[in-house]
């Protein structure tokens, strides 16, 4: 794939099928097919199969906040069925596609949506949302943020765990997570330098 597609730095980035404006995460799906989350300046996203092909897109090189258009699409996840789960950073919202990247729904009361992440162990998948304090960490914040939630693929909360804070057990700015074991969570934060290890359902 390294050799078809390029990417390119400069602010509202090609609106072309093999270029890509500072993308910001890549899923998998079974068949092989790499699922991108084209997200700052291009807010998209776009299917290549396995040898880099172009297969489809959803979005646009402009930012927007109705069907099909996403602000910041800043983290992707493919779940078994092949649906489509993209944290809409800047809408705060965590849309659903098909997996021809058709819309299906959007779930909006999970907070800033950064990272979204999908298990992959067990014969269960869940989904796990951040509701990440956003960079600076502006006034009023932290008392709206820091949260994440697991949930039913479907939307359906389960429970959540943390808060915004400096210190351990808080987040300082979820990037990222690691949720292959749906009871054991890697989270990565930017502007704590760390990444903390929850155990789920054992109080650590």
């Amino acid at each position: 794939v390294s050799d078809l597609l390029t990417t390119a730095g400069a602010p509202n980035g090609p609106d072309d099928n093999y270029e890509l404006c500072r993308p910001t995460y890549v899923g998998l799906y079974m068949n092989d097919n790499i699922f991108i989350s084209d997200g700052y300046f291009n807010n998209r996203v776009r299917i290549y199969d396995p040898n880099g092909k172009f297969l489809a897109k959803n979005g646009q090189r402009a930012g927007g906040s109705g069907t099909n258009q996403y602000n910041l699409p800043h983290s992707i996840q493919v779940d078994k069925a092949g649906n489509v789960y993209v944290a809409d950073r800047g809408n705060a919202r965590y849309v659903v596609l098909d997996n021809n990247l058709k819309w299906k729904t959007a779930y909006n009361n999970y907070g800033s949506a950064w990272s979204v992440c999908i298990s992959t162990e067990g014969p269960k998948q869940y989904l796990f949302m951040s509701n990440s304090n956003p960079n600076g960490n502006g006034p009023g914040t932290w008392a709206q943020t820091g949260q994440i939630y697991k949930a039913e693929l479907d939307g359906t909360v389960i429970g959540k765990f943390g808060h915004a804070g400096k210190l351990a057990p808080g987040f300082q700015v979820v990037h990222m997570m690691d949720c292959r074991n749906p009871n054991t969570i890697f989270v990565g934060e930017i502007e704590s330098w760390r990444s903390q290890k929850f155990v789920l359902g054992t109080g650590k």
